[in-house]
């Protein structure tokens, strides 16, 4: 059986194969060809197979015809599952049993002996393509984490609404996407959706967009017009959006024509902190607070990472026209691991940075560390290769583990997967530098 993918950040899959060396071929292809956090289980026996398939739902389950009992028993294995996919695995010649498997529901026959590398892209087309093509599709909000689905209900809510929409979040966490999904939602679908960066546009422009037959507020007419950090709008701005809200016209319009524009504004700063003299004007304060949504940080919905990760590869590729790049899962986590500071618009960033470092490359752990430890390192001219600047081995494993450890907020065990090391490993290289420094100073 063939299944949609679930939104979840870890795929789960279930290796049923009494070959062991079989077993390990599946495990190392997709641990090295599938750039999203997995939960890889195995067993060679098919008891333990059934009783692991009922505890708990499996994305992908390989099951080798010898070790389940033939397709019979596979059929009747297959039909006590809940809806996933299901590989059949098996000696290529018994073409009798490959079509029983197919017909008991099976997404494909897979040859042995295994290709590994080609189950792993089978197995990469089938999840991590299709979750990919949906959150393309989730206008920007892209995330299965409880803070990314807790939004996207309350935007459920606040979209059919005409009313005021206000927008909270820190810089680049993805104010305009939001702004852009209520309009999405709404009856104004259809309509213009335009927006203002309030932070960037001179006075005499803000004031002419939002009283001026020609400006950005007359251009959003039967659709929504999204003031971008409408903290900063100047008083003379403010006073004209305010003539709007309350008159729903525009002075520039002979015999008071009338518009249709839902106003949507964000901020960095909450609301309740941009009223006051340096601020919003009381009046229009609470004509904005009416309904409100706070987009929250990344760092508090880490788990979104591998689905952001998938998306924003795919799309800068598709605007660049660069060839594919990809994340090892190590290199994945260690991209989970870092706080992000600059929420969505910093993690892109590092992607482009990446992509561009290594086009067409897989991208590994040790090709990630410098990049989200040292950012600007990366635009700096490359060093000199000269004799002075060798150091001895044990120095650069130092620099490199400690950067790892900073990364990490001391988190040795996240340091350590980022790395592709055990903790075990950084403690004892740890100890042996502290060694080798002391006998140098001796």
């Amino acid at each position: 059986m063939s299944v949609s993918p679930r939104s979840t950040s870890t795929v789960r899959l279930l290796i049923v194969d009494a070959d062991v060396s079989s077993r390990r071929v599946v495990r190392k292809a997709l641990e090295a060809r599938i750039a999203r956090p997995m939960l890889i289980l195995e067993t060679a026996e098919r008891d333990a197979a059934r009783v692991m398939a009922g505890k708990q739902t499996f994305d992908i389950i390989a099951i080798d015809l010898e070790t389940i009992g033939g397709p019979q028993a596979f059929r009747a294995f297959t039909e006590q599952l809940t809806p996933t996919t299901v590989y059949a695995m098996g000696d290529p010649t018994n073409v009798q049993a490959a079509v029983a498997c197919v017909r008991a529901g099976a997404a494909d026959f897979i040859e042995k002996p295994l290709d590994g590398n080609a189950f792993a892209r089978r197995v990469e087309r089938q999840f991590v393509e299709s979750i990919a093509n949906a959150v393309d599709e989730a206008d920007g909000l892209i995330g299965s984490s409880p803070a990314t689905r807790a939004l996207s209900e309350q935007i459920l809510r606040v979209a059919p609404s005409l009313g005021p929409v206000f927008i909270s979040g820190e810089a680049g966490s993805g104010k305009s996407l939001v702004a852009r999904s209520v309009h999405i939602r709404s009856r104004r679908r259809n309509g213009p959706f335009v927006t203002i960066d309030c932070s960037r546009t001179p006075v005499d422009r803000l004031v002419a967009d939002l009283s001026e037959a020609d400006g950005a507020l007359a251009s959003a007419d039967g659709g929504t017009l999204f003031l971008d950090e409408v903290g900063h709008l100047p008083d003379p701005a403010q006073l004209a959006l305010m003539r709007f809200l309350d008159t729903g016209e525009i002075a520039g319009f002979d015999g008071g024509h009338r518009l249709s524009v839902r106003i949507i504004a964000s901020s960095r700063r909450p609301l309740d902190d941009l009223s006051g003299p340096a601020g919003l004007r009381q009046d229009l304060y609470f004509r904005l607070n009416v309904l409100t949504l706070a987009v929250p940080p990344l760092r508090d919905r880490t788990e979104d990472i591998p689905l952001l990760v998938d998306a924003m590869v795919r799309q800068i590729n598709r605007d660049s026209g660069s060839r594919y790049t990809r994340f090892t899962a190590a290199a994945v986590q260690c991209l989970i691991g870092r706080a992000w500071p600059g929420n969505v618009a910093e993690l892109r960033s590092a992607l482009e940075t990446l992509m561009t470092l290594y086009p067409g490359d897989l991208v590994t752990a040790d090709m990630v560390v410098p990049v989200i430890v040292a950012p600007a390192a990366i635009a700096a001219a490359p060093r000199k290769k000269l004799p002075a600047e060798v150091r001895p081995l044990w120095m650069e494993e130092a620099r490199v583990i400690e950067e790892a450890i900073t990364a990490f907020d001391g988190n040795i065990a996240k340091a350590a997967a980022a790395l592709e090391i055990s903790p075990s490993t950084i403690y004892r290289k740890r100890r042996d530098i502290e060694d080798a420094m002391a006998a140098r100073s001796a």
